[in-house]
């Protein structure tokens, strides 16, 4: 009975890969609520099957280090300011930390880790195959689209299950290293070695094609690690063995020509999007998003501003003078600082980031020891660069991490629900490089690390039965918004306005924290106004019922200028110049960078009769509308009418 549960439990937890690695690929909840589940069910069914799978040794200084990151960012996580902000990174941690457990204390069989393999080995042609399908016929197509999820696919033409290029390239680094690594080292059928080495290959030709520079680098850096650690190894054991190894040699040839030319090809494909010469010119405005993460931590170093602080920090910091990037005519509001290890420090404050370096470097350190010891005693035997399979996957598992740490510095990989899943399963294979026997039905050898084993699956159990517990809830809601801002997002006409907002509210009673769902109710009532306009008494009620849902979506979320705006925007339409001047402040002091929230007050400065201070937002606004079109001649109409009134104001009254 325990050994069938195990199994169960094993194929839940497979079943939950898949499901992440098409659906969990977004910075949101909700498509990560299709796969997570599965692997909090394996976790607790790993619980009750306990005595099923406790052999095997465990690194108690790795379980010890990442339980103490795991509990530091679930702590600050639960305590920030915005609950709805803070809850992606909750849900994101505690699921890592549960794939840690299972990789690194349950499933550490042979079997174990070549099924993981073949889902991620599946995934990888999925990703490539959904990616060409990008490029060549439909670039909208996306695997989340009964969501309401669309796709940008203007700055990202390929990028597979992902909405954007960079983190695909992250998930494949994560998994394409311990693939080439079977291929190379592995000491299984050759067959199975050249299936590995084909995969690799899909994964680089991926990368190539996605135009990620950041990915194409780290990628790159992680080949370059791999052929250096493979090319001291082949010299120890050739000094050892005495001779052979001559396969090998053409082994390594053969990557290197084709390294070459997926580099070639990701050189092209960069140049052809970015311009000869000008692929790393610049930074998309990185540099900027770092300086904001720096005046953040700032303001507490120590434990960081709370989780997802950076969102709203970041726009206090800037100004209409701040050199910043707009799509569109339309002011960027980063929600991340594109470099993880930033955005830690900020959030998380110095704690954090020596907590998550600390887990970084022992897992490492851990994968070396191992792999110097394996190697070591292989040479010995003159039986083959590792002992067995071990050493292969730990060996790709490394590179894999390195490469990925450096893809870190200019992204936020760990913001995307199945890379930071990948990435402490990745971990698990480090802490853990699994158990030596073949799987050949004997009874395993016990070894120390059984009571680690068995204390990080009872912790593993915990935030499992929590997010069980809590989940429904928030998927409901997740899934009720989503098909309701779809139909927001097409509403033309009052009656799907309408149906908009009454979508919008049972939202907003399933997951009563969910400002955007509270914020686009209110954007519902407010669009039916507009309907209205010229008929001001058909539309003061639907203004006042759009002005209570965004004083309900400031109320979870205070510190969004843009919900203050607005706020103030609704109270001018009613006339109540006095009381939005307040929320016009409130929106000055957390978005003063945002050209719509000074455009905002000075419409709401001329209504008052203010010329010279409305005059003063106009010019600033106009300054950086500097490519002309709508925005620009409107502003420009708003000047021209507020210098007549100006004018008028001046003029002496008539005898």
């Amino acid at each position: 009975m325990i050994r069938a549960l195990e199994t169960f439990s094993f194929g839940l937890f497979l079943i939950g890969w898949l499901l992440l690695g098409a659906f969990g690929t977004w910075t949101e909840t909700a498509p990560f609520w299709i796969g997570a589940p599965m692997l909090w069910l394996a976790a607790l069914c790993g619980l009750f099957s306990i005595r099923a799978g406790l052999q095997g040794k465990l690194s108690r200084s790795c379980t010890v280090l990442v339980m103490l990151f795991t509990a530091y960012i679930l702590a600050r996580a639960l305590s920030a300011e915005v609950v709805y902000l803070a809850r992606p990174d909750v849900v994101f941690c505690a699921t890592a930390f549960i794939g840690w457990v299972l990789t690194a204390a349950r499933y550490d069989k042979p079997r174990h880790r070549f099924a993981l393999l073949v889902v991620w080995s599946l995934l990888i042609l999925g990703n490539l195959g959904m990616g060409l399908w990008q490029q060549h016929m439909n670039p909208n197509a996306n695997s989340l689209s009964f969501l309401g999820f669309g796709r940008d696919f203007k700055d990202a033409v390929f990028s597979g299950f992902f909405p954007n290029s960079n983190h695909l390239c992250g998930f494949l680094e994560l998994t394409a290293f311990p693939l080439l690594a079977v291929a190379v080292f592995g000491r299984v059928h050759s067959f199975v070695r050249v299936l590995c080495a084909v995969v690799f290959v899909a994964a680089a030709a991926a990368v190539a094609l996605s135009t990620s520079r950041g990915g194409g680098l780290a990628f790159g850096v992680g080949v370059v690690i791999f052929g250096a650690v493979a090319g001291v190894l082949h010299l120890m054991r050739k000094r050892r063995a005495g001779g052979g190894g001559a396969s090998t040699g053409w082994i390594f040839a053969a990557m290197a020509v084709v390294c070459s030319v997926i580099g070639w090809i990701t050189w092209t494909q960069l140049e052809a999007k970015f311009g000869e010469g000008d692929v790393f010119k610049n930074l998309n405005g990185r540099t900027e998003l770092w300086s904001r993460a720096h005046e953040q931590w700032l303001e507490s170093p120590v434990t960081g501003t709370g989780a997802r602080s950076f969102e709203y920090y970041e726009t206090r910091y800037r100004d209409l003078d701040t050199q910043w990037i707009t799509w569109s005519e339309t002011d960027v509001n980063a929600r991340f600082a594109h470099n993880d290890w930033v955005q830690v420090l900020a959030d998380y404050g110095v704690i954090g980031l020596l907590l998550a370096a600390a887990v970084l470097g022992l897992h490492c350190w851990k994968a070396l020891s191992f792999l110097l010891a394996d190697a070591h005693r292989a040479a010995s035997r003159a039986g083959g660069f590792f002992s067995d399979y071990r050493g292969a996957i730990v060996l790709g598992s490394l590179c894999g991490m390195i490469a990925f740490a450096i893809h870190c510095m200019a992204d936020f990989q760990m913001h995307i629900g199945v890379n930071a899943v990948l990435a402490a399963a990745v971990l698990g294979f480090m802490a853990n490089p699994g158990r030596a026997e073949l799987d050949d039905g004997t009874a395993p050898v016990r070894a120390p690390g059984r009571a680690w084993r068995a204390s990080a699956t009872c912790a593993a159990a915990v935030p499992a039965a929590v997010l069980g517990w809590c989940f429904l809830p928030w998927a409901i809601g997740d899934f009720q918004y989503y098909k309701a801002r779809g139909v927001y997002d097409e509403a033309l006409t009052l009656d799907r306005l309408f149906y908009a907002a009454g979508k919008m509210q049972e939202a907003t009673e399933s997951d009563p924290v969910n400002y955007e769902a509270w914020q686009y109710w209110g954007y519902a009532y407010s669009g039916s106004a507009q309907l209205f306009d010229g008929s001001p008494r058909f539309q003061e009620p639907y203004i006042k019922k759009a002005l209570d849902h965004f004083r309900s979506a400031h109320r979870l979320y205070p510190q969004n200028a843009d919900i203050s705006a607005t706020v103030g925007r609704m109270l001018d339409s009613l006339g109540r110049y006095d009381e939005a001047e307040e929320w016009y402040l409130k929106a000055l002091a957390w978005g003063d960078g945002s050209r719509l929230i000074h455009w905002y007050y000075a419409d709401h400065l001329q209504a008052m009769k203010r010329y010279d201070e409305a005059l003063h937002h106009y010019w600033r606004i106009l300054h950086k509308h500097k490519y002309g079109g709508f925005k620009r001649v409107s502003i420009q109409r708003s000047i021209d009418r507020c210098n007549e009134l100006k004018k008028q104001q001046a003029a002496p009254l008539p005898p």
